[in-house]
């Protein structure tokens, strides 16, 4: 026989997972129920555009001894461009900025060891593109190796140095013959 005492553990027990069992069904059937969602209008979503506007590297190369780093300016006008200069440059003898159909930009430079900052005459507008030119460039490294510029700007009415990008310049082989 069952004594009072084990009978009221018992049904506690079942109590317990009764109740455990009723809560994990109503929570489960909670979470498997569909919601009723609103569809969205396929003619709305296709008027959602995305634009980013920034300043990029198109293009960047050598020409004789000339290195160069195409930049278009979007968004914002660009105050300065800063170029983190590679290890491996010795020197160059020139800095020549120019927009996109070949006049020069006026513009300062400082020139560091590490660093190149241009800083322009005029702002340069949303919408064109400028072309940095580094002249009789020496390095100290062998032929057909890559150097890498890393290029910063500052917009107009922005504090501070946005990245633009990195440039990579692939050094020809020359023939030594």
């Amino acid at each position: 026989m069952i004594s009072p005492k084990s009978e009221a553990l018992i049904m506690q027990g079942l109590i317990y997972s009764s109740l455990s069992a009723l809560i994990l069904t109503t929570a489960s059937t909670a979470i498997a129920t569909p919601i009723n969602s609103q569809q969205l209008d396929s003619s709305l979503s296709s008027q959602i555009a995305y634009t980013i506007n920034v300043p990029s590297i198109t293009n960047s190369g050598v020409r004789n001894d000339t290195h160069f780093i195409k930049v278009s300016v979007l968004g914002m006008s660009v105050e300065d461009i800063m170029i983190s200069l590679p290890n491996q440059m010795e020197r160059f003898t020139n800095v020549r900025v120019v927009d996109g159909s070949g006049k020069e930009i006026g513009a300062k430079t400082e020139i560091t060891k590490e660093r190149l900052s241009i800083t322009f005459d005029q702002p340069v507008a949303s919408g064109s593109s400028l072309e940095v030119q580094l002249t009789g460039v020496q390095t100290k490294i062998l032929d057909g190796r890559v150097l890498l510029y890393g290029v910063t700007a500052r917009r107009s009415g922005l504090a501070g140095e946005i990245p633009v990008g990195t440039a990579r310049i692939d050094l020809p082989f020359k023939n030594s013959n």
